[in-house]
């Protein structure tokens, strides 16, 4: 009698774990989102918070360092736009000696994640670097962009859309 019930049970939690680890869509709420910037700094995403730009992967992060090298910070902060970036694949000692302190010398911030799991429901596609849009920690849209001159583009029009 108690074997239906187990099974049941595990059914229920491997299906409450897998609904917690779905992909961010549109009409999703925003979960919350706390960790460090390259400086060790706590950061979050708040409800002034317009777009996310996320980067997963070293192409995609290639392509914002690209549209942020000129006036980065600015234009960040003129969109709303926090920077996240999914750092846990690279080796430790390459993170630790190499490129911590090279994104410590960026002039914008950069929320890091470190072991993959804040940002693991994040949307993202090969090489692409992912906006998620939102108005009042709810996701209105979600874009992928595949090149700096794209990306800059979006942010811009971002912060001329501003309020």
């Amino acid at each position: 009698m108690q074997r239906p019930f187990l099974l049941i049970a595990m059914f229920l939690l491997l299906a409450l774990q897998a609904a917690g680890a779905a992909t961010l869509a549109p009409g999703m709420p925003m979960p919350p989102l706390t960790l460090a910037d390259q400086h060790d700094v706590k950061a979050a995403i708040t409800p002034d918070t317009r777009t996310v730009v996320f980067a997963r992967d070293m192409a995609s992060a290639d392509i914002v360092e690209k549209a942020l090298a000129d006036n980065g910070a600015a234009l960040l902060a003129d969109a709303a736009a926090l920077f996240v970036s999914d750092i846990s694949g690279m080796p430790g000692m390459v993170r630790k000696f190499i490129a911590m302190p090279a994104m410590r010398k960026r002039p914008y911030r950069m929320i890091l994640d470190r072991d993959g799991k804040a940002t693991a429901n994040m949307p993202a596609q090969k090489d692409q670097v992912t906006l998620l849009r939102l108005e009042a920690m709810n996701i209105q849209a979600v874009e992928y962009i595949d090149s700096a001159d794209r990306l800059r583009a979006a942010l811009e029009a971002s912060r001329s859309a501003s309020p």
